[in-house]
């Protein structure tokens, strides 16, 4: 027994009671056919296996795009501080250029002439007209001679043999000396400077005491 919504209540039944397979439906080609456009169904793709060569890819570009990201703020921040560092040495230009406005000028140092070296005083020149006598004792020789000029004091020298140097016997600040020799002798006389300088002896002259000659 079969209902309203039986499915073989509709199916023929063969000769053993039994209902059979319906019968194929040929299209009948006179209806128009609906065709379903090409695309993706709705509601998108359908979802497929995991793609490893996908995921790779959006990685790729994300760490591209940070290190894009990271240059553009290192740029920046390089430019920020140029800028800054511009405007630190107009400050700078602009405090020395008002510093070197509101300097008063200093008067110029002026320089001492160069002092000359001391002078040295010359040695006196020779001493001339060398006279030699007997003197008025025993065995003195009185002695007498020019100034010379600059000549502070006189040296006297006497030698027992002609030609020689002579040693040295006396020094005065008169232009007289009596000495003592006891028998002929050969005097020279040379004048000494304030600085210590002695100039050129005299001419070698001969003096004898009384009683001797020369």
């Amino acid at each position: 027994m079969t209902g309203p919504n039986d499915p073989d209540a509709t199916r023929p039944y063969n000769e053993g009671g039994d209902a059979t397979e319906p019968a194929p439906q040929i299209p009948d080609e006179t209806q128009p056919v609906t065709r379903v456009p090409a695309g993706p169904p709705p509601g998108g793709p359908p979802e497929g296996p995991f793609d490893e060569d996908d995921d790779h890819d959006r990685r790729s570009w994300w760490g591209l795009a940070a290190v894009v990201l990271l240059l553009g703020v290192l740029v920046g921040v390089g430019v920020a501080l140029l800028a800054d560092s511009g405007d630190d040495d107009a400050e700078d230009a602009t405090t020395t250029t008002s510093s070197s406005t509101t300097t008063l000028p200093t008067t110029p140092t002026t320089l001492a002439p160069p002092t000359s070296p001391p002078t040295v005083p010359a040695a006196p020149g020779q001493v001339t007209n060398v006279i030699a006598g007997p003197g008025g004792g025993s065995g003195e020789v009185s002695l007498e001679w020019d100034s010379v000029s600059g000549g502070v004091t006189y040296r006297i020298y006497r030698s027992f043999t002609q030609g020689t140097s002579g040693s040295l016997v006396a020094t005065v600040d008169t232009t007289s000396y009596t000495d003592v020799p006891g028998q002929k002798s050969y005097y020279q006389v040379s004048a000494v400077g304030s600085g210590g300088l002695e100039g050129a002896r005299s001419v070698e002259t001969c003096g004898a005491p009384v009683g001797e000659m020369c």
